[in-house]
């Protein structure tokens, strides 16, 4: 260690040095500290020029260090702030999401409210109690209105990304236990048939006074937007990564259905588009076949912008389409957004007969994920399933009375 005097190993195999900067005119000890099967070192001043007080520090700031790596942690560790900074230039380099996401939407989610509350706090010393009072914290912290259950735990999953980074880098050995808050169980909201009627007739005249704002693009593909997600219950990361290369047609029994390939949380499946849905997506075939003047390419996203690349939110224009249908944004206690055209296309179809077996495959769920959100109307639909494949075995009680008949 050139430019050090007065060294001393104080336990005799290097895990501990105390030693002196000779450059100094009345330097401190200092610390440099190892710990076995531990990437790195640490180096401290132990701010004493007396040996015996440095010896003491130097010796209780190793069994400390000793004990955080054994408990999970690393001898050189970063702030939670550094660690974030770092990962996001990272995936800023690594273009979309496996969804076919922004990572700007997960990087704003993460920076909003975890960035401040875990920002100077060594990442390797978060845990289940941090994470427990970040959730209390946040019930009280919020620009609008406070946060639900369901809302913290979506924000869970744009912060994980940053510890499984610094895993990835050495900065943590395991993912730490982030013990989310319960979601409440309670209805996703959505809309009303005759409120959905209103928006199909009146979207049209929407898309026309466009025109005179510039606007008319936008709104169209909106439209567009809309239409195919209330018909076919994708995902809005599953319909915004579709390309035309993933579409194809198929023979039913009234002519054709159109079939997409979508990669979602349960990786990839096909989805079947509602009879006349392709029209939604001829639309746009026939805008982008006049913008480029030839056939766009199989390997293009379908809802993009002019010059090809992918429309990362509709958010704005879709609440202009409510406001212009004189829509409320809100219902039941929550606020509806373009998802909540997935859910309406799920109570449509359970209301009408579909078997809540084929609509979770369709929608890539599970039958228990739509009991839990859409209540009454999947419980009657199981109940019927159920009801009728017992009276194929059961006789049905004379009774005249019978209650369930």
């Amino acid at each position: 260690m050139s430019g050090y005097s007065d060294q001393h190993d104080l336990r005799g195999d290097g895990r501990v040095i105390l030693y002196k900067r000779s450059t100094l005119k009345n330097p401190k000890w200092q610390v440099r500290i190892r710990v076995p099967n531990a990437a790195g070192y640490k180096v401290v001043s132990a701010k004493t020029e007396d040996f015996k007080e440095a010896e003491r520090f130097a010796l209780n700031l190793y069994e400390d260090t000793y004990l955080h790596v054994k408990a999970g942690g690393t001898v050189t560790s970063k702030t939670f702030k550094q660690v974030f900074e770092e990962w996001k230039k990272f995936v800023r380099t690594m273009g979309h999401t496996r969804r076919g996401g922004s990572w700007e939407g997960t990087i704003d989610r993460a920076a909003n409210y975890a960035l401040v509350f875990f920002g100077p706090k060594r990442i390797d010393t978060i845990g289940p109690v941090e994470f427990s009072d970040y959730w209390a914290w946040r019930k009280t912290n919020y620009n609008r209105k406070q946060p639900s259950n369901g809302t913290l735990r979506r924000e869970r999953t744009s912060i994980l990304p940053v510890f499984k980074f610094a895993i990835s880098r050495g900065y943590i050995q395991v993912m730490p236990d982030t013990v989310p808050p319960k979601a409440n169980s309670e209805r996703r909201p959505t809309f009303t048939l005759n409120e959905w009627r209103v928006i199909y007739k009146k979207a049209p005249l929407w898309v026309a006074e466009g025109e005179s704002k510039a606007t008319w693009r936008q709104r169209f593909m909106l439209q567009q937007y809309a239409l195919t997600l209330a018909n076919t219950g994708l995902r809005i990361g599953e319909l915004r990564g579709l390309r035309w290369g993933d579409l194809r047609t198929i023979p039913s029994e009234d002519g054709k259905r159109l079939i997409g390939e979508v990669t979602g949380k349960t990786g990839m499946r096909e989805v079947v588009f509602q009879s006349g849905a392709d029209e939604y997506l001829k639309r746009i075939y026939d805008l982008r076949k006049l913008e480029l003047g030839k056939s766009p390419p199989t390997d293009q996203v379908v809802f993009c912008h002019k010059d090809g690349k992918q429309i990362q939110t509709m958010k704005n224009s879709f609440i202009s389409l409510l406001k212009f249908c004189e829509i409320p944004l809100e219902r039941n206690g929550g606020t509806r957004t373009i998802y909540s055209l997935r859910h309406f296309y799920a109570t449509m179809r359970l209301s009408n007969g579909l078997s809540p077996f084929l609509l979770a495959k369709q929608m890539g769920t599970s039958v228990e994920m739509l009991e839990k959100f859409y209540g009454q109307t999947v419980s009657s639909e199981l109940a019927a399933q159920i009801t009728k494949a017992r009276r194929n075995k059961e006789t049905k009680p004379k009774d005249k009375d019978y209650p369930f008949d």
